[in-house]
């Protein structure tokens, strides 16, 4: 929390910088977006964020300080792991908890140096080789052994660096970084009725999906293509610059249109100006966007060798979220789709949503046993271990 008292965050979007402070209560007390022309470097986003920060701070009149970060990488990496203690005497789980996670971090350090640990999920606790628990149970007595299921999401840890050095150069201190596809997946999904449910979430230059059964997370994957790819392909195609492809593209977005495989006449209903004025077909336009919309489904699935796990998606309600996504908000979309989903939506979400799951996410993070700060000897790490 900064020094004005509210909780602050910060999405730190590829194409939009999305900044919301919240008191106590999770009620919001100031928003600000602020949409970034595609670049590959980050001077634009943080004279963005400089810009919101001076105008909350205006209105809080006081200095904005501490910052909850989220944000998405094309390399973006995850690890399923699998942690087991044995132990001599009954202990219950919080005291274990700590051992596990420094254990963690330890791999993450000796295999993985070149990763920052974001977010530690907890998969499934299996305690004495039976007693199974999909949340961690925070008061649970195991006796003999105890098996940990974790899914970790790290970001390369040079980019981090970055990220935190551009902050301090605005006097901002992260307190905390979270994968926004994630966490806002692990939001809405608490909304969801259904037992089995997708999200893709479509970013500039990079998808993700996450598969949740019973509302825990099962499977976390990514690619590094997103809609930052369709604008591209629009821009090659038709010969025109990637900011009127984007505009293109982005004119879509409002519409109510059909992308299908199928032959159609460019007797088209739907009237776009941009595309009038520059001769380009609209027909051979959707099928730009359908093939690319396409692709990124198949490679993303593919990727996670899905194909095996046909049985587990089938059923499963998909929601399209992200940015990118925007483009089949209202329009259909004619899919291949070979997973057996039972619906395919479009989520709807609105910037100080976004904003939100990050705060939710930092509040949870806190609700887990925590990790002191205080070194110990090897004799005492020991006896602290087996203590009750």
């Amino acid at each position: 929390m900064g020094k004005n008292s509210y909780f602050n965050v910060i999405d730190l979007g590829s194409s939009k910088i999305r900044f919301a402070s919240f008191d106590n209560n999770l009620e919001e007390k100031f928003s600000e977006s602020i949409e970034i022309y595609i670049n590959e470097n980050l001077q634009s986003h943080f004279e963005a964020i400089n810009k919101i920060i001076k105008k909350a701070e205006k209105k809080f009149s006081d200095h904005i300080e501490d910052i909850v970060l989220i944000l998405d990488t094309a390399q973006l990496f995850t690890i399923d792991i699998s942690l087991t203690k044995n132990l001599d005497r009954s202990s219950k789980i919080n005291k274990l908890y700590e051992p596990l996670i420094l254990e963690l971090n330890q791999i993450i350090k000796s295999y993985y140096d070149k990763y920052y640990l974001s977010q530690i999920i907890i998969d499934k606790c299996i305690i004495d080789d039976g007693k199974i628990f999909e949340e961690f149970p925070k008061d649970q007595l195991v006796d003999n052994n105890l098996k940990v299921d974790f899914k970790l999401i790290c970001f390369p840890k040079l980019f981090i660096k970055k990220i935190r050095d551009d902050f301090i150069k605005l006097n901002l201190n992260i307190i905390n970084i979270f994968c926004s596809s994630y966490i806002k997946s692990q939001s809405y999904v608490k909304k969801i009725s259904e037992k089995k449910t997708t999200f893709l979430d479509v970013g500039l230059r990079r998808s993700s999906i996450f598969f949740f059964e019973n509302k825990k997370i099962k499977l976390i994957e990514t690619i590094p293509i997103g809609g930052q790819h369709i604008t591209t392909d629009i821009s090659k195609i038709f010969k025109i610059s990637e900011v009127d492809a984007e505009k293109l593209k982005k004119s879509f977005n409002k519409t109510d249109t059909e992308f299908s495989y199928k032959n159609k006449t460019s007797e088209d209903k739907m009237v776009i100006y941009d595309i009038i004025n520059k001769n380009i077909s609209v027909d051979l336009l959707k099928k730009v966007i359908l093939y690319r919309v396409q692709e990124i489904m198949d490679l993303i699935f593919k990727k996670s060798n899905i194909n095996d796990r046909k049985n587990t998606l089938e059923g499963s309600d998909l929601f399209l979220i992200g940015e990118g996504s925007k483009l089949l908000n209202n329009n259909s979309f004619y899919l291949d789709d070979r997973f057996g989903f039972k619906s395919i939506n479009y989520y709807s979400e609105t910037d100080v949503q976004i904003c939100k799951c990050g705060l939710e996410n930092h509040k949870i993070n806190y609700e887990l046993p925590k990790i002191t700060s205080k070194k110990q000897g090897v004799f005492e790490k020991f006896f602290n271990f087996f203590d009750k």
